[in-house]
């Protein structure tokens, strides 16, 4: 799936601009980046007198009404920004309907609206019918974080080792703007065209290159008791950079995953098919781990992990979830599953 940055991009070099784009969503980091996108449109020379941003809560919309409705000076067009819309709520937005339902097209009107999206029934129904742009940026989905981060690296032409990415990820978490800001970081550093490694990811992030969710991963897929023992012991020690809710998710992924290629017949690109990979390359733990446990092991392993998430967030327990996460790490390596 195309970023949406990317699709605006070409259709501002097409020349295919809506007169209204209403962004929002809780997913901000695509809403700042198209309002940057838009803020920068005009040439700088012609900014002084045609570029205007608002906060919502600073102007009615009889204010942004008037000023959409100006000609542009010596320019080809308005652009006019109104951030931080769900301040001023669903009431103010359905207030310029009756702009937006017949806009200006030598101006560019761009609100934006972070989080919870404002109840505003009549500006959505006008921006339709004033060939407005209506963009819903939902929360990326723990699933889509790879995918995205490896559109950062290859945005800033940077190669990268499997390894790496997987410790960015999880270090990171689905914070969009952090995982944006640590390729930018990594990319100034590294130069471009260079490759990240997981030497650099611990020398630039701060990650160890021993004790994170992806030694976890593959420690537990190999049924390393040691390693797996000493990687829970520093999650408990360090906590702050060890969210237990990203080692619980990467703890599922890796045993559903074996599951599902236990019960795919044919050769290795079946199951990354059957489970949305990338490539081969992402194989290795699922393999290691489905040979080292049978599937009786895998679905009480299964339920191991969804028994320690809930108990994690209380339901149930009132354990630290770092305690708990250690007896789940024990019970894992031990599991027994059915009786032959």
């Amino acid at each position: 799936m195309e970023n949406p940055v990317d699709t605006i991009k070409k259709q501002i070099a097409a020349r295919k601009i809506a007169p209204v784009y209403y962004l929002h969503g809780e997913e901000g980091f695509f809403i700042d980046e198209l309002v940057k996108l838009f803020s920068e449109l005009l040439p700088e020379n012609d900014r002084p007198f045609n570029m205007f941003t608002f906060y919502a809560a600073e102007k009615t919309p009889d204010d942004i009404m008037d000023i959409c409705r100006r000609y542009p000076m010596m320019a080809e067009r308005l652009v006019v920004v109104v951030r931080e819309a769900q301040t001023a709520g669903g009431k103010w937005l359905n207030k310029l309907a009756a702009y937006v339902a017949n806009p200006s097209h030598s101006t560019l009107l761009v609100v934006a609206a972070r989080g919870e999206n404002p109840s505003c029934k009549e500006f959505v129904a006008a921006l339709k019918k004033g060939g407005g742009v209506d963009i819903e940026f939902k929360k990326e989905k723990e699933s889509r974080i790879s995918a995205i981060l490896i559109d950062f690296l290859n945005s800033r032409n940077l190669r990268y080792e499997p390894k790496a990415l997987e410790m960015i990820r999880d270090f990171v978490g689905t914070d969009l703007s952090r995982i944006y800001n640590e390729v930018a970081k990594m990319s100034v550093a590294l130069g471009e065209g260079a490759t990240v490694t997981p030497e650099s990811v611990e020398s630039l992030i701060g990650v160890s290159t021993e004790y994170n969710n992806y030694e976890l991963r593959r420690a537990l897929a190999g049924r390393d008791f040691v390693k797996a023992i000493k990687i829970a012991k520093y999650f408990t020690a360090n906590q702050k950079n060890n969210p237990w809710a990203v080692t619980s998710v990467t703890l599922f992924d890796l045993f559903s995953s074996a599951l599902v290629a236990y019960y795919t017949p044919g050769g290795d690109q079946n199951i990354v098919n059957a489970l949305g990979l990338r490539g081969t390359w992402q194989l290795s733990d699922i393999i290691l781990c489905k040979r080292n446990y049978n599937p009786w092991q895998l679905i009480d392993i299964i339920s191991l992990i969804r028994r320690f998430d809930a108990a994690a967030k209380g339901n149930g327990s009132r354990r630290n979830p770092f305690l708990l996460q250690e007896e789940l790490i024990m019970d894992i390596l031990t599991s027994p599953g059915r009786r032959q």
